[in-house]
């Protein structure tokens, strides 16, 4: 007979499972140029890192779909040159958030971070974007 798991111990369980399993599948490449200036420890946060760290990060913890919709239109006025596809998920957050839709707004932080972080942090990373 097999023994029950709560629901908590179950998420404990994949959460480790993503840790050890899948962390460890991210490209090494993905952090940067070995010659970093800013964004690895112990350099400081890159400009961009910044500031999402200070304006994006806590308007998502708190769930305040105003600021939300204001870093997000913010991001879309400043996409780097050769980012296509940069302001486009931008604008969608932007309008999920006024929405106040915010899985939406964390899937489009997970789609602009899938489709573009790589190549930022190889090419623009130290570049401040506003």
């Amino acid at each position: 007979m097999r023994p029950f798991l709560s629901p908590r111990v179950r998420l404990a369980s994949a959460a480790l499972f993503a840790l050890v399993v899948l962390a460890p599948a991210c490209k090494k490449e993905d952090e940067g140029p070995a010659d970093a200036t800013c964004g690895k420890k112990p350099l400081p946060d890159c400009p961009l890192q910044k500031w999402m760290k200070e304006n994006m990060k806590p308007a998502l913890d708190q769930n305040d779909t105003a600021r939300l919709a204001q870093t997000f239109d913010q991001v879309a006025a400043h996409p780097p040159a050769g980012f296509t596809g940069w302001d486009t998920i931008a604008k969608k957050g932007a309008d999920a958030a006024r929405q106040g839709d915010i899985q939406t707004v964390k899937a489009e932080c997970k789609a602009c971070h899938d489709e573009l972080r790589s190549r930022f942090r190889k090419e623009i990373r130290d570049k401040p974007l506003f």
